[in-house]
């Protein structure tokens, strides 16, 4: 059960130096050596991540429509074929790069916080409010909060700096 604040009430309580997990409590896609989560989904409407496969269909098709309008007149045939064909092409590229070659887990923003409001546990976008995702494991608040991540990687924020917090979904 979750709250409005994104807490779910029944999860087990997370260890501070444990690996990020997604939110079923399953390994995720892309986790680093490091310690880091690649991540997709970086854009969202309102609560729910717009899937970057397709996003990637869409960019195909608006560049099968490029080209089908230079072959239209000579080829149409093609032309049609290419609409087609390219942004399935184009979707299921994506689909297989962020699965298998380089494997990247689905993420969604849920909350900001300061950074010296962070606490071990919390799972936060490394680069703003997109990009790679870690987890929390130690804080050090004097002039600047130095936050230790799960793998070891250390950042520094100023304290009153937004942080965003995410949780990761597949």
């Amino acid at each position: 059960m979750r709250t409005e604040d994104h807490v779910d009430l029944f999860a087990e309580p997370v260890e501070a130096d444990s690996a990020p997990t997604r939110v079923d409590g399953g390994r995720p896609r892309g986790l680093t050596a490091e310690g880091w989560v690649r991540t997709t989904g970086w854009l969202q409407v309102g609560d729910h991540p717009v899937s970057s496969v397709l996003l990637a269909a869409v960019a195909g098709l608006l560049w099968a429509l490029v080209g089908a309008a230079a072959l239209v007149t000579e080829f149409p045939v093609a032309a049609g074929v290419l609409t087609l064909t390219i942004p399935v092409i184009s979707g299921v590229s994506w689909w297989l790069f962020t699965t298998r070659l380089r494997p990247a887990s689905t993420a969604r923003n849920v909350d900001t916080c300061r950074a010296d409001e962070l606490e071990p546990g919390d799972t936060i976008r490394l680069h703003g409010s997109i990009g790679p995702i870690g987890q929390v494991v130690e804080v050090a608040l004097d002039d600047d909060a130095r936050v230790v991540l799960h793998g070891g990687a250390r950042r520094t924020w100023a304290r009153d700096d937004v942080v965003h917090l995410a949780e990761l979904l597949r």
